[in-house]
């Protein structure tokens, strides 16, 4: 009999739903419980197939009817493996055995591997499937409750998917973090190296600078010694000479000799006046100084020392410099040491440009900027931060003392200036003198500075 689409087997036809009873009132109560049973199972969305001990089927529910696309009377006495994948269908007879010979009354299929329906189209789907069992022997009845599992697996393969996503945001997102983090502390490392360069240039520089003082300092002590010691007798020797000279006749030819020994006197006198220079014997007079016309004035003392060597002066003085507060003599020696040693550098001649302008110390502070610029050989570069050291030249034996430079940077830094060289060997150099303008950044400690 059939109970809209599911349908079972008739008991009178199978005898195996419907084992016989001792009356056919009690065989007629199953027959009408069993009728309801089918329809509350077509109620049922999932699918319900029962089969016998033969495994063919006797109850194939609507449910069964959507999910496997077979009609009731197309299932109806068949065997169960026909809704089975090919794959499946040699070991199915021996699992069935296998349950029935078990105590448990139900099982859950799949727990082991993926369960498989097929369709009448051929087609498969994954499925969730409980079988239980009742009665026993030739009697004995088995019941698949299956479902697509289809929605279900899709369902854990997006959050499985979802979960790989995440997992790899998150990754990113550590691997974001952690390269930022590298960045920063890379940052961090370069920040602190350059600042230890920094620290470590200005700890040299200021090293350098106390070497430099210390041993100016023991130069100055000496230099003003010696100086006061060689005075009186140079001067001593100075007077015989001239009264010597005066009382010889020009043909005569003890008189060579004499300027000879007259000439290195002077030099001799000279280096007396350097070392007194270096050692900064008397006090500072301070003025104001219009620079382009100290300038002049000192191009103006060598102006024949420069003509004797072929020197061209061509000064370049901007418009508009404004005076500065210094001590005009000393200032002066500054230019004539500048002057003299750009003539030096020169001996074939060329040209000695002095330029005078506005402008500014490192720290900003308005200045006036000279630059002595001449066309001759050069400093060679490994010799360029030697030139400020006591007694250092580049010229010839006899013909320097090595003390011009150390004087002017000395002068410059009491005037709280700066003074730079740029030379090429073979192309010329240039000096850079930058004095501040304003009175009170330079006077005031100027006239303070000691004896």
């Amino acid at each position: 009999m059939s109970s809209g689409a599911g349908m079972l087997l008739d008991p009178t036809q199978t005898g195996a739903l419907y084992p016989a009873g001792p009356s056919a009132r009690s065989a007629a109560r199953a027959r009408i419980s069993l009728i309801q049973l089918a329809e509350i199972l077509d109620v049922a969305e999932d699918a319900v197939i029962t089969t016998d001990a033969r495994r063919d089927i006797v109850l194939f529910n609507r449910g069964a009817t959507v999910l496997f696309g077979y009609t009731a009377d197309e299932m109806l006495g068949r065997s169960i493996d026909l809704l089975l994948p090919e794959r499946f269908r040699a070991r199915h007879p021996e699992q069935m055995e296998e349950f029935a010979r078990s105590p448990a009354p139900a099982r859950l299929m799949g727990a082991r591997r993926e369960v498989f329906g097929r369709r009448k189209d051929g087609s498969e789907f994954p499925a969730e499937v409980s079988i239980s069992k009742f009665g026993a022997g030739a009697d004995l009845l088995f019941t698949a409750i299956v479902r697509d599992a289809t929605e279900r697996k899709r369902y854990e393969a997006a959050q499985r998917e979802l979960e790989h996503l995440r997992a790899q945001a998150e990754l990113a997102d550590a691997q974001a973090r952690a390269e930022a983090q590298l960045r920063e502390t890379a940052r961090q490392r370069e920040q602190a190296l350059a600042e230890l360069q920094a620290k470590t240039e200005e700890l040299r520089a200021t090293t350098q600078q106390l070497w430099q003082a210390a041993k100016l300092a023991g130069v100055g002590e000496l230099a003003a010694s010696i100086a006061h010691e060689l005075n009186n007798p140079l001067g001593t020797v100075s007077l015989r000479i001239e009264g010597l000279l005066a009382k010889t006749p020009a043909e005569d030819p003890r008189r060579r000799p004499l300027e000879v020994v007259e000439g290195e006197v002077e030099r001799m006198a000279g280096l007396v006046a350097n070392l007194l220079q270096f050692s900064r014997a008397g006090r500072d007079q301070v003025s104001t100084v219009d620079v382009c016309e100290e300038v002049s004035r000192t191009v103006d003392l060598v102006a024949h020392h420069l003509r004797k060597h072929g020197v061209l002066v061509e000064p370049q003085f901007a418009p508009g410099v404004p005076h500065i507060h210094a001590d005009r003599q000393h200032l002066r020696q500054v230019f004539l040491n500048l002057f003299t040693n750009a003539a030096d550098a020169m001996p074939q001649g060329g040209r000695l440009v002095p330029r005078v302008r506005a402008g500014a110390l490192p720290d900003g502070r308005p200045a006036v900027v000279v630059e002595i610029a001449d066309t001759g050989v050069g400093i060679p570069a490994e010799l360029k931060d030697r030139v400020f050291e006591p007694f250092f030249t580049t010229k010839e034996e006899g013909k320097g003392t090595g003390l011009g430079l150390a004087i002017c940077r000395r002068i410059v830094q009491q005037h709280h200036g700066t003074l730079e060289v740029e030379s090429a060997l073979g192309a010329g150099t240039t000096i850079r003198i930058t004095l501040p303008t304003r009175p009170d950044t330079n006077v005031d400690r100027l006239r303070d500075a000691p004896s």
